[in-house]
C-alpha cells in the first residue's frame, strides 16, 4: 500500500513541476515559492524510492553540498540557484520518452526485422546494420533503444561479447550529439554555446565513432569468427521499406526542429525546448499515422515511463545542486590554480587530461556527471587555448567515453541486465580497447576543431 502511495505521489508532484516549470516558461513569469515547495515534495518522494548508486550519490551530494551552503553563509538565492539548475534536464528525461510511442504503435520495428534477415548471413554487415540502428533509433529513445534492439534480436542467441560492442559503439556514437541525451544537453546548459553551433562538430564525431567502432570489429578476426558459427540461414521476412524511409524522414525533421526552434523561439533552456518538441512531435506524428487514439491509450499509462525515471530524475537534481555549490566555493579557486599550473601544456595535453581524469574517476565510482559539473563551473574554454566549441566537445567527450568504459554508468548496467554477463566484463574488458582509441582520436579531432575558431 505505501509503495502504491509513494508511486503516485511520484507521478503527481513531477507532473505538478513539469507543468509549472512550463507555465512559468510561457507566461514569462516565475512563481519561486510554489517551485521551491514542489520541488522540495519532488526530491524528498524520489530519494525515499530511489536504490543503489542514485540514492547513495544523491544523499552523499546533497548533505555535503548542503554543509558547504551553510559553512559560506551564501543563502537563498544561491540554494534555489543550486538546486533548480538541473531541473530542465529532469523534465527532458520525463517528456522525451514521449517519441518512443509513435515509433512502437507505428510499425516502424517489424520493418526493420526485413532488414536484420535481409543481412543475417553477414558478419560485418550485420554489426554495421544493428550499431546503425541503435545510433539512429537511440538518438531520441536513449537507453529505450538497448531494450527495443535486444527485444528484436533476443531469439538469435548472438555472442554477448558482439552484442555489447554492438551497443557499445551505437549508443555511445549517438550521445554525444543528440539533444535528446543528458550528455549534450548538460554540457551545452552549463557552457551556453547554442545546439545549432554545436551540432554538426557533435554529430560529425559520432559518425567517426561509429565508424571507428565498425572498424574494429572488421578486424577483430576472432570475435568474427565466432560470430559466423552462430548465424544460421534465416527467413527473409516481410518489411515494408516505406517504414524505413518515414522514420529516417522523422529522426532527420526532428533534429531540424530542434535547431530552427531554438534560433525563432525564447526558451530559458534547450532542454525545454527538446522536451517540449518531443511531446508536441509525438503527438502529431501519432496523427499523421492515423492512431491518435491509441497514442491517447499509451499516454494513459504514462506513469510507468515516469517511474522509470525518478532516479535519474533526482539523482540529477542533486548533483546540479552540489556542481553550483562547489562552483561558489573556494574550491572553484583550488580548481583554477591548478589548471593555471599546467596550462603553458599543449591544448591537446590539456583535453586529453580532462577525458582521462573524468574516465578515471568514473572507473572507480565517482560519477562522471560530477567531474564534468565541475570542470564546466569552474574553468574558462581560454584558460586552456580552446575556443567554447572545442572546450565543449571536451567535456561531451569526457562523458561519452567514461559512458563506454565505466562499470558504474547505467548504459553498461543496461548492456549487462540484458545480455546477463558483469558490467566489468562489458566495459572494462570488451570495450576497454575501442574506448582507449577512442581517447587518443578525440584530442586529435577537438583539437583540429579548436583551430577552426
Amino acid at each position: 500500500m505505501l509503495k502504491i502511495l509513494l508511486e503516485r505521489l511520484a507521478v503527481i508532484s513531477i507532473l505538478s513541476l513539469v507543468l509549472l516549470i512550463f507555465v512559468q516558461e510561457f507566461l514569462n513569469a516565475q512563481f519561486l515559492f510554489l517551485e521551491t515547495l514542489v520541488l522540495i515534495l519532488v526530491v524528498f518522494i524520489c530519494i525515499v524510492r530511489a536504490r543503489g548508486s542514485a540514492l547513495y550519490i544523491s544523499l552523499i551530494t546533497l548533505v555535503v553540498g548542503h554543509v558547504l551552503l551553510f559553512k559560506y553563509e551564501m543563502g537563498y538565492t544561491v540554494w534555489f540557484e543550486a538546486i533548480t539548475k538541473n531541473v530542465p534536464l529532469g523534465v527532458l528525461f520525463v517528456m522525451v520518452p514521449v517519441l518512443i510511442i509513435p515509433i512502437k504503435i507505428g510499425g516502424y520495428l517489424e520493418a526493420f526485422n526485413y532488414y536484420i534477415s535481409k543481412y543475417f548471413t553477414k558478419s560485418h554487415s550485420i554489426f554495421s546494420i544493428l550499431s546503425s540502428f541503435v545510433f539512429g533509433l537511440g538518438s531520441i529513445t536513449n537507453l529505450g533503444a538497448l531494450r527495443i534492439t535486444y527485444s528484436l534480436i533476443e531469439n538469435i542467441k548472438l555472442p554477448k561479447k558482439f552484442l555489447a560492442k554492438v551497443f557499445g559503439v551505437g549508443f555511445s556514437s549517438c550521445m554525444c550529439w543528440s539533444p535528446y541525451f543528458a550528455s549534450v544537453n548538460l554540457v551545452l546548459y552549463y557552457t551556453g554555446v547554442s545546439f545549432g553551433d554545436y551540432f554538426f562538430f557533435g554529430f560529425l564525431y559520432g559518425i567517426l565513432m561509429l565508424l571507428l567502432g565498425n572498424l574494429l570489429f572488421y578486424f577483430d578476426l576472432p570475435l568474427r569468427n565466432e560470430l559466423k558459427a552462430t548465424l544460421k540461414v534465416s527467413p527473409l521476412i516481410e518489411g515494408n521499406k516505406k517504414k524505413m524511409i518515414q522514420l529516417i524522414f522523422n529522426l532527420v525533421l526532428l533534429y531540424v526542429v530542434v535547431v530552427l526552434g531554438e534560433k525563432i523561439t525564447k526558451f530559458s533552456s534547450i532542454m525545454l525546448l527538446v522536451s517540449f518538441i518531443a511531446a508536441f512531435y509525438g503527438a502529431i506524428w501519432s496523427v499523421f499515422l492515423k492512431k491518435f487514439h491509441r497514442f491517447w491509450l499509451e499516454l494513459k499509462s504514462y506513469d510507468q515511463s515516469i517511474l522509470q525515471v525518478t532516479n535519474e530524475f533526482v539523482f540529477f537534481i542533486c548533483v546540479g545542486f552540489f556542481g553550483v555549490i562547489l562552483a561558489k566555493a573556494p574550491v572553484h579557486y583550488f580548481i583554477e590554480t591548478a589548471f593555471r599550473s599546467i596550462s603553458g601544456l599543449s591544448p591537446f595535453l590539456l583535453v586529453e587530461f580532462i577525458i582521462i581524469i573524468t574516465v578515471l574517476l568514473s572507473s572507480i565510482g565517482f560519477h562522471h556527471v560530477i567531474t564534468i559539473t565541475t570542470f564546466a563551473l569552474s574553468l574558462k574554454p581560454a584558460m586552456l587555448g580552446l575556443s567554447d566549441i572545442a572546450f565543449t566537445l571536451t567535456l561531451v567527450v569526457a562523458y561519452t567515453i567514461s559512458m563506454i568504459i565505466s562499470p558504474f554508468v547505467p548504459a553498461n548496467m543496461v548492456i549487462g541486465g540484458l545480455i546477463q554477463e558483469k558490467t566489468f566484463v562489458i566495459g572494462l574488458k570488451w570495450n576497454r580497447n575501442f574506448g582507449f582509441i577512442v581517447i587518443v582520436i578525440s584530442g586529435i579531432y577537438i583539437i583540429l576543431v579548436n583551430r577552426l575558431f
